[in-house]
């Protein structure tokens, strides 16, 4: 999407696009839901992400267990703290994706996990800056 450092869906880049990269998209696994954003949404479909080691592959998977996670227990987020768009809940899934993951002894790299839910809270809670 970007030549010569340039977006190449719209002549000038949005303000938007400067402060989020839209692959959040799709390391979500979401799409977008905004209707007067068809052209992002066409390209979004087409990053396709390549994992060369196994520690790739797991923050990925950690990245779309915090988007699943985030979607389906907004109702245990903080007041105000709960994603209300697609965007918001790409976004907040890559900044909390460490939570979902754990240092395994037994292969020694890090695998995902289903924390508890007041971990995320309050990792929600401290991002989002309301009380947990």
């Amino acid at each position: 999407m970007l030549i010569d450092n340039r977006c190449s869906i719209y002549e000038h880049r949005p303000a938007t696009c400067r402060t989020y990269d839209c692959r959040v998209f799709p390391a979500a696994g979401l799409e977008i839901d905004d209707d007067g954003k068809v052209l992002i949404a066409q390209r979004v479909r087409r990053w396709k992400f390549g994992f060369p080691t196994q520690a790739d592959r797991n923050q990925h998977d950690a990245v779309q267990a915090a988007a699943t996670f985030l979607d389906e227990h907004a109702d245990l987020l903080p007041d105000g703290a709960a994603p209300t768009n697609a965007t918001q809940l790409a976004v907040l899934a890559v900044a909390i994706h460490d939570v979902f993951l754990r240092y395994d002894d037994d292969t020694g790299e890090m695998t995902v996990v289903d924390p508890d839910p007041d971990v995320v809270r309050v990792e929600v809670a401290r991002l989002s800056g309301v009380s947990g």
